[in-house]
């Protein structure tokens, strides 16, 4: 029923909001491009991502539907086709059309919320790696400044604000940061505590690289073992206060685990280096 934790099965989901002219697909394409060697594009947004074509290689599926089923659709074809990592560009056209499928009264979000639910778990069981971006409200706050004549004076600068998603999305998501116009990449919520409360200028490569080693599994202990004596020698590395003759009594009384003696000797010298 239960197995060992192992990260082996997982694949990244990363969100990122911005208000228009942020930078959210430049950046989605940056950090994709590091990620794997094949990306998919479902772009809602009429061909913004091909603008970038020059500058990244991607595959391109342009949805004129903004339906929940139809981004569905996308998603498993894209997996289907074997890419690495698919960009959502962007999610907030689905809630568009949640909304305008929903209508005015409660009643018609009885039907939407399973397509909802649908579309999220079709991003997070993906067998891809998965980036969404999304739009945010865009507000103006009043920011003081230096004029030339050393006088204090006031003007208006575009803030980007919540996503224009349904609330908490971004709690479905492994990361999830928000843009400004500087290009300025924070990150609000992560399970990467590396990049926990962080923020990333022109984010790309290095974000992909952090978010790679998180995900990244070990080596086992045996995989660059040739023969018996390896495995000793590096149980007397664990276990400097036990003699190579000791250790070498403990392999002749080993018994396989699953036929293979050599992950049942790492266990026992787990079990010999931490006994209770």
């Amino acid at each position: 029923m239960f197995k060992k934790a192992t990260k082996q099965s997982i694949k990244i989901r990363l969100a990122i909001s911005g208000a228009s002219g942020s930078g959210k697909t430049y950046s989605a394409l940056a950090i994709a491009s590091h990620l794997g060697s094949s990306i998919a594009v479902i772009d809602t947004e009429r061909g913004s991502a091909s603008r970038y074509a020059d500058l990244f290689d991607f595959d391109v599926c342009e949805l004129n539907s903004h339906h929940p089923a139809k981004y569905i659709e996308a998603i498993q074809s894209a997996e289907a086709a074997g890419y690495q990592t698919i960009i959502i560009d962007s999610l907030s056209h689905a809630w568009f059309a949640e909304l305008e499928l929903a209508g005015k009264g409660f009643d018609g979000w009885k039907n939407v919320r399973p397509l909802e639910r649908k579309l999220i778990d079709a991003m997070i069981g993906s067998s891809s790696h998965i980036i969404a971006t999304m739009r945010s409200k865009t507000e103006y706050l009043m920011e003081e400044y230096q004029a030339k004549d050393g006088k204090t004076k006031t003007a208006p600068k575009k803030i980007g604000t919540a996503p224009i998603q349904s609330s908490g999305i971004e709690y479905e998501f492994d990361v999830a940061g928000e843009m400004d116009y500087n290009h300025l990449l924070t990150i609000s919520k992560s399970r990467c505590s590396e990049l926990s409360d962080r923020t990333f200028l022109n984010p790309g490569k290095e974000v992909a690289e952090i978010l790679k080693n998180w995900i990244a599994v070990p080596l086992a202990p045996w995989a660059n073992w040739k023969s018996q004596e390896d495995a000793l020698v590096w149980a007397g590395q664990e276990l400097p206060d036990l003699s190579l003759e000791d250790l070498q009594a403990e392999w002749e009384t080993l018994q396989p685990l699953n036929g293979k003696k050599a992950p049942a000797w790492v266990e026992r010298v787990n079990q010999l280096k931490h006994p209770f």
